[in-house]
């Protein structure tokens, strides 16, 4: 009996063992993708292959497997539609064939940016918000500012839009209602004005503004401790608060002085002047002095009436146009305060015809020391005092060019460089209707300007070189 069952399981196992001789023996390709067959990739990356499965092994229990991923052929295929293409993997193994299809889709997954103009915070309290402006862009769409809805909502503006993929973007801009910002204050002028002793001051002018508030200029407080009689150095304050407790100060120094060498060291300043033209050689000289950006002081006349035009290219260039004479005629002008005045307001009439505004700024013929005016005893101290009524300011010179008593532009240059070299402050009397003023004036603007000199126009709050009154 028990030989019976030992033949009977010798039989099973042999059937068994031939089933799976057959199983094992029939061999298939196996072959798949890893990851899904549509994979989307973030516009602007690029796609990193996920790989797939590719082996030969017995048909139906995959076991005693061989890897065949050699011989997978990956291609591209491309499609009209540029957000997308396909990849082929393509395996030929064995009398076998097989074709997979992976799809490539871009997409746009960033949210637009939304950039505010402006940081602001703070608004004037009781105004409408005047928008500070903003941009938005898309990293597929380009410019889509005009795409952005504005929402106002609790002191808040709201600035949201959406890309054509439906990716959104929120921002907000927080509105304070307030005023944090202090007036401005200007001074017409300048913050410095040089007095001579006993001149009266007379203030320039200023004005304020306020961010909120528009112009406050009739809020100015100004507190001054200028005494015109006394050398010094003065200030005035000139303060302001708007309606939220900001306030400004602004100060203006004023020197008051008897003599040049009062007036502080600032560096070597030079005021070149040209008297008795325009005429023949005045466009020359100004041609060199518009070639280095220098600017002078002409105190005119109407010697040459047909050089008139001159005055006005002289302001327009940015130099100082002041008074000389009309007539330059020595013994008509001093023979009277009403003949001098006469002819002073005609040149002065010109001066505006050409430039638009009147000079204050003049000479007299000759200087203030002048000897020739003493046929009128006192002539030129009764002008002197009549121009300081009126509030007219007159500068003679501390350094003389001698171009009067030379034709040589080498010694009007040594004369003039000599001159600058004594001073703080050297106001340069010349003549533009000289011709060897053509060479000598660029030779002093270079030198003076590698030296480190400073030229300017003189105006009204120049520092003022006088003379002794002769007469």
């Amino acid at each position: 009996m028990k030989k019976r069952y030992i033949i009977l399981l010798s039989f099973l196992l042999g059937i068994i063992f031939f089933i799976s001789f057959i199983l094992l023996s029939e061999k298939k390709v196996f072959f798949s993708l890893i990851g899904n067959s549509s994979i989307e990739v973030r516009i602007g990356d690029e796609y990193k292959e996920h790989g797939f499965s590719a082996k030969y092994c017995d048909k139906y229990f995959k076991l005693f497997c061989k890897d065949i991923s050699k011989d997978v052929k990956i291609t591209k295929r491309e499609v009209e539609e540029q957000s997308k293409y396909f990849l082929n993997y393509s395996l030929r193994y064995n009398n076998s064939s097989n074709v997979l299809t992976r799809e490539i889709k871009f997409v746009d997954k960033d949210s637009p940016v939304i950039e505010l103009n402006s940081s602001n915070t703070s608004y004037c309290p009781n105004s409408n918000y005047i928008e500070d402006g903003y941009k938005a862009y898309d990293n597929v769409d380009g410019d889509i500012t005009d795409k952005v809805v504005k929402n106002i909502k609790d002191n808040k503006i709201y600035y949201s839009v959406s890309d054509s993929s439906g990716n959104k973007k929120i921002i907000f801009r927080d509105i304070e209602y307030k005023d944090i910002e202090a007036p401005t204050i200007s001074l017409n002028g300048g913050d410095t004005v040089y007095l001579f002793v006993n001149q009266e001051y007379k203030d320039k002018g200023y004005s304020a503004l306020d961010n909120c508030e528009g112009d406050i200029t009739s809020k100015v407080n100004i507190n001054s401790n200028v005494d015109n009689k006394k050398v010094g150095e003065y200030k005035i304050d000139y303060s302001i608060s708007d309606e939220f407790g900001n306030k400004t100060t602004v100060s203006r120094n004023v020197i008051v002085y008897s003599d040049i060498s009062q007036v502080p060291k600032n560096g070597k300043v030079v005021y070149l002047t040209f008297d008795d033209g325009p005429g023949s050689y005045t466009e020359e000289i100004l041609n060199i002095l518009n070639k280095y950006n220098v600017k002078a002081t002409f105190f005119v006349t109407n010697q040459f009436s047909k050089y008139q035009y001159l005055m006005k290219k002289e302001y327009e260039t940015g130099h100082t146009v002041a008074v000389h004479t009309y007539s330059h005629n020595y013994k008509t002008i001093y023979s009277s305060l009403e003949n001098y005045m006469n002819d002073f307001n005609n040149i002065n009439q010109i001066i505006y015809e050409q430039t638009g505004s009147y000079s204050k700024i003049f000479r007299f013929p000759g200087g203030s020391s002048n000897t020739i005016s003493r046929f009128n005893k006192g002539i030129v101290t009764e002008i002197a005092n009549r121009a300081n009524e009126l509030g007219y300011y007159y500068f003679d010179w501390n350094v003389d060019s001698m171009d009067t008593s030379t034709t040589d532009s080498n010694k009007i240059f040594e004369s003039v460089v000599n001159g600058m070299a004594l001073n703080e402050y050297s106001v340069v009397l010349m003549h533009d209707i000289k011709k060897a003023n053509i060479e000598s004036v660029e030779k002093i603007v270079s030198y003076g300007l590698e030296n480190g000199y400073t030229f300017l126009p003189l105006e009204e709050t120049s520092p003022i070189v006088h003379h002794s009154i002769n007469n």
